[in-house]
């Protein structure tokens, strides 16, 4: 019995309200759930080796382009990681070359895929380590991708190579 007049009394309130209240109730719930569900799908790069630094995270299912930014964990990037959180081991870089397409190395260490260049390879890091160097000139293998940084001192797959679809965490649209 009590529960059918509670049921009442909510029906009853919800009829009490003007169409602005119940607008303003149906916007300040879809804040809510909003708020909730959005944090979990941002995320904030501080690497300086992309033109962006906020993205949203999305499902990695469907094609991968030349020129998408992916979310992830490569094996061979412990280079860079020594001494870090070894939480904080994912990368995000934007595919430069696909499955397919031919990937070369040219003179002074400068990569192309096809005639397109995607970046000379450097020495030595900012700290004067001296950096490993990729060496490849082929097909880009099935399921595997060579991603690349906006910047030229990009911590990228000119130095730990490809990486594999299964290494792939999420697909991300640059927001800012």
């Amino acid at each position: 019995m009590v529960k059918r007049s509670e049921s009442k009394n909510k029906k009853a309130f919800f009829k009490r309200l003007n169409n602005r209240e119940k607008t303003l109730a149906i916007i300040v719930l879809a804040a809510f759930l909003t708020g909730a569900w959005l944090p979990g799908r941002i995320i904030v790069s501080t690497s300086p080796s992309l033109n962006h630094r906020v993205f949203f995270l999305t499902r990695t299912k469907g094609t991968i382009e030349n020129g998408d930014y992916l979310v992830f964990k490569h094996k061979e990037t412990s280079f860079v990681r020594k001494g870090l959180n070894p939480d904080n081991d994912r990368m995000v870089k934007k595919v430069g070359c696909s499955p397919g397409e031919i990937l070369s190395v040219r003179t002074e260490k400068t990569f192309f895929c096809g005639s397109r260049e995607l970046g000379t390879a450097l020495d030595t890091d900012s700290k004067g380590r001296t950096l490993p160097l990729f060496q490849f000139n082929g097909t880009v293998p099935q399921d595997s991708f060579f991603m690349v940084g906006d910047s030229p001192r990009s911590f990228d797959s000119k130095y730990f190579g490809f990486v594999h679809a299964d290494e792939i965490i999420y697909k991300v649209l640059p927001l800012w």
